[in-house]
């Protein structure tokens, strides 16, 4: 028997133990990766909604300078002022409906007041 046979069998694979610690740190690391996704998500809708918002309300000062066009009462009157009405009058979180108040002209979401 060579001590490079010995030798050679000694250190072959990784043990039980390194294995465990390896996965240990990539769990560790997607719990990490996981906690800060959420609030990121959340944040990256709250901030699509108010864009949302600011692009219909911007449709309601174009509707408001039409000299001929009376003051909006529902959202669905600002559909030809505004591209894409069917998703900017949606929230982004869970779909839900933005509403107008027709007093203040004010768009809202009750997902992000």
């Amino acid at each position: 028997m060579s001590p490079i046979s010995s030798t050679a069998s000694a250190d072959e694979g990784f043990s039980l133990t390194e294995l465990l610690a390896v996965m240990l740190i990539i769990a560790v690391l997607l719990v990490i990766a996981v906690a800060s996704y959420v609030p990121a998500s959340a944040a990256a809708h709250a901030a699509a909604c108010k864009h949302n918002q600011r692009v219909l309300e911007r449709g309601v000062v174009v509707l408001e300078s039409s000299a001929d066009e009376p003051p909006p009462t529902h959202l669905a009157d600002l559909a030809p002022y505004v591209t894409d009405f069917t998703e900017v009058s949606r929230c982004p979180l869970d779909g839900t409906a933005l509403t107008l108040d027709p007093a203040t002209l004010v768009v809202t979401c009750p997902n992000h007041p």
